[in-house]
């Protein structure tokens, strides 16, 4: 007690000292009241005045004290939080950063992953690779005889390649013939035709970069022009071939295209991708449109 009764006579004053005093000094003058003369009780008064002026300064001086100590604890417990969410935020970004660097290597992994997949897959079946058929005719570069070499494109090899063979001039011969006798064929005689103009082809599989010779009944070339349609399939999809031959002028012209058909879902029909294409210099431009139509 005698502790905090110094604690409180060191300045500034506690809050209550000045009203001790003013009490003490009250009960003093009520012993004078009736001698004191009227200078003493200006005096008296005087004292009293100051005694509570006393008490409200000290008041608004421990009032400021403790708005200051509420002020530093905030400040403090403020600067705590702040500490507190700088650690929080420092671990997230260093969470977020080690996630970023997780989630772009696994990424890496699995592109590579699907990349050598992908590889994998398209080695078994030969990719976006297509193969065509070139017909050299007899008398073309000192050639003797007529023969058929597939040639193959891409960067895989071709797997289990197969190809129907068309004679489009034995087709337009029969279709003449049917026009000159004004009388169609019956079914047995259609398939007859179909049978002999119609070739299946086994090719097996291509490995890229290097022809082959292949045989086919249509392989043959008599006249002076020659068209074949050749439809393929192999592992990794199908496309089609035109083939045509024109001999201008002693000099043989070839026409080659190759296409693939897929579904255009927005226009909700097949379209034609152009998959390769050649055609000579000189070639008849009306041939080019018949190999284009047929």
């Amino acid at each position: 007690m005698f502790h905090e009764i110094w604690i409180c006579l060191h300045w500034p004053f506690c809050p209550g000292v000045f009203i001790a005093i003013l009490a003490f000094v009250a009960g003093a003058v009520a012993f004078r009241v009736e001698k004191a003369s009227t200078v003493e009780k200006a005096i008296w008064t005087f004292v009293f005045l100051m005694l509570v002026v006393g008490e409200i300064w000290m008041m608004g001086i421990d009032r400021a004290k403790h708005d200051q100590e509420q002020a530093d604890a905030r400040s403090e417990q403020l600067r705590k939080f702040q500490e507190i969410a700088d650690g929080i935020k420092d671990s997230n970004e260093k969470s977020q950063q080690h996630f970023d660097t997780t989630l772009a290597l696994e990424k890496t992994n699995l592109s590579r992953t699907l990349g050598g997949l992908k590889e994998t897959v398209n080695a078994a079946t030969g990719g976006d690779g297509f193969c065509y058929v070139i017909l050299v005719p007899p008398d073309y570069a000192g050639n003797a005889n007529s023969f058929s070499t597939v040639v193959p494109r891409g960067k895989y090899p071709l797997a289990n390649v197969n190809a129907l063979v068309t004679d489009d001039d034995m087709m337009t011969q029969w279709l003449d013939e049917v026009n000159k006798r004004g009388k169609p064929n019956t079914g047995d005689e259609f398939a007859a035709i179909m049978q002999r103009a119609q070739e299946w082809v086994h090719i097996g599989d291509l490995p890229p970069q290097f022809s082959e010779q292949i045989a086919m009944r249509a392989g043959t070339v008599t006249g002076e022009s020659r068209m074949l349609t050749i439809y393929f399939w192999a592992n990794n999809g199908s496309w089609q071939e035109k083939l045509a031959l024109r001999r201008i002028n002693g000099k043989w012209l070839r026409l080659i295209r190759v296409w693939k058909q897929r579904l255009d879902k927005k226009k909700k029909a097949l379209v034609l991708d152009k998959m390769f294409e050649q055609i000579d210099d000189g070639f008849p431009p009306d041939a080019e449109m018949k190999a284009a139509t047929k």
